[in-house]
C-alpha cells in the first residue's frame, strides 16, 4: 500500500543548523513503512514502539544520506497529523 502526502517541507534533504527538513521522498518512505508495519500488526496501540522509530530513522538516514533521529520522525508525524486534521 502506497501512501502519498503533499508536504510543505523544504526542497532539500539536508539539515540546516539544528532544524531537520523532510523532503517529499523522505516523507513518503516514512509513511509507507508505517502503513506496512501497521498492516502487519506491528502497532500494538495508538503509537509505534520507540525501537521501531530508531530502526526507521536509521533506514532514512542511510537511504537519503542525512542524520535522521527518532525525535525527527515523531515531530514529523505530529505535523502530518495536524495537516490532515487527524486526532489521536
Amino acid at each position: 500500500m502506497i501512501f502519498f502526502v503533499e508536504m510543505s517541507a523544504a526542497k532539500n534533504e539536508k539539515c540546516k543548523g539544528k532544524h531537520f527538513t523532510w523532503s517529499k521522498p523522505m516523507s513518503h518512505m516514512l509513511l509507507e513503512i508505517l502503513v506496512e508495519e501497521a498492516l502487519k500488526g506491528n502497532k500494538p496501540s495508538s503509537t509505534f514502539k520507540a525501537e521501531f522509530f530508531v530502526k526507521v530513522a536509521t533506514e532514512i538516514s542511510q537511504k537519503f544520506n542525512v542524520q535522521c533521529e527518532p525525535k525527527h520522525m515523531n515531530n514529523h508525524l505530529k505535523t502530518v497529523k495536524k495537516e490532515w486534521g487527524i486526532i489521536t
